[in-house]
């Protein structure tokens, strides 16, 4: 899947202070200078026992920390409340921004083999940890289009810089997937056919940056999605954000629903469960959002059976506000009408199929062709664009 629109915009990358140099391993913290001397408050533990002990080599560490949340001295916990709490790399991952030197110096002393998210205890801490992630990872780095640089200095220390993938945006979300995923992670025979056939480059992610990423599909394009909250069936439970450029929005955003994301009113999460050797990606779907009349996401478990034909009738029953779509439909085809269009669409698709994806579209604004007149659909309009007589009893 490609994105219809032109190339997104590299966004400049802010190291953290273990960003690799470009003979360093990606994930591991960069060479420092010998006359370099490390943060006083990198290892808190070792000078603070209890919340009453404070000095001199505390202040440092409390004047950044009211800071970096707009505290005084009079404001907040005293300086050896803070140094205490501070000194606890759990209470800094749940309380700090992603962007202070204490949270980036937290994450580097975790061990690589335990996962930093089982302890994350809220969904705002789980946000904070994914721009984490996206602030060093730099698969925004790839260029939409062969040939273009980057254009960022802070893409230099990645090899692959200069490559485009082989499916654009399916590239950038599947290569989001396989290298942070805390599923079952892709083996070494399929990171190796993604890397050759697919370009793209999985890596090996330490394990404390694994996290519940999916891919994110609508009809032309692939993004990703992170779960940040317990229940699956629910949009809310999600963020989303934008791999080209590290976009972070919600389910609540006018993002989500406009452009070549769910402007038609659907977008489906699932996981990569295989990649063959003709390049054919094997998806498991998890959920599916459909939006309706009221703008809000109702969470479906359909079957592929399910899923691919109703995802046909959502985007084309809106393929007039798809500008990009419709001109290359006309361009191959032209004077195909819309009617036409919705004819071919559900030609194969059975009745039940059709009836079940009805009240989502019901009430929902459509056009016939680009910048035409704006119809509401209601069930006689529906039935009509349907023809078919054995559809009526179906629907109420």
């Amino acid at each position: 899947m490609n994105n219809k629109s032109a190339a997104v915009p590299q966004q400049v990358k802010t190291a953290p202070s273990f960003f690799p140099a470009p003979e360093a391993s990606f994930f591991a913290p960069a060479p420092q200078p010998a006359v370099q001397k490390a943060p006083t408050h990198v290892q808190p533990a070792r000078i603070q026992r209890t919340p009453e002990d404070t000095g001199a080599m505390h202040e440092d560490l409390a004047d950044e920390y009211r800071s970096s949340h707009g505290l005084t001295e009079e404001e907040g916990f005293s300086t050896g409340r803070i140094v205490y709490q501070l000194s606890d790399p759990v209470f800094v991952l749940n309380n700090e921004p992603h962007t202070s030197r204490l949270y980036s110096a937290t994450v580097v002393a975790w061990s690589n083999t335990r996962a930093i998210w089982p302890v994350l205890n809220s969904p705002g801490a789980r946000v904070t940890f994914v721009r984490y992630i996206l602030q060093f990872d730099q698969t925004n780095c790839r260029p939409y289009h062969t040939g273009d640089a980057s254009g960022e200095a802070s893409c230099e220390a990645t090899a692959t810089a200069l490559q485009t993938f082989e499916n654009v945006c399916q590239g950038y979300a599947t290569q989001m997937y396989t290298r942070y995923t805390s599923a079952p992670r892709a083996d070494a025979d399929t990171s190796s056919r993604l890397s050759s056939i697919a370009r793209i480059d999985v890596g090996d992610v330490p394990v404390k940056f694994h996290i519940p990423i999916f891919i994110a599909s609508v009809p032309g394009h692939a993004f990703n999605a992170v779960q940040i909250a317990t229940d699956p069936a629910d949009i809310h439970s999600y963020i989303f954000f934008e791999p080209q450029n590290d976009e972070v929005f919600t389910g609540d955003s006018a993002t989500l629903r406009s452009g070549i994301y769910a402007s038609a009113g659907m977008v489906t999460l699932s996981r990569l469960t295989s990649f063959n050797e003709t390049g054919q990606y094997d998806q498991q779907d998890t959920h599916t959002f459909i939006i309706d009349s009221n703008n809000t996401f109702t969470g479906l478990v359909l079957s592929l059976e399910e899923r691919l034909p109703i995802s046909r009738i959502m985007g084309n029953i809106f393929i007039a506000d798809d500008i990009a779509t419709w001109r290359t439909l006309q361009a191959s085809r032209p004077g195909t009408t819309y009617e036409t269009i919705i004819s071919e669409t559900i030609s194969n698709i059975s009745d039940a199929i059709l009836a079940r994806v009805f009240p989502f579209l019901n009430g929902r604004r459509f056009r016939r062709t680009p910048g035409g007149v704006l119809e509401t659909m209601d069930r006689t309009i529906f039935l009509s664009l349907m023809n078919r007589p054995s559809l009526e009893s179906l629907i109420p």
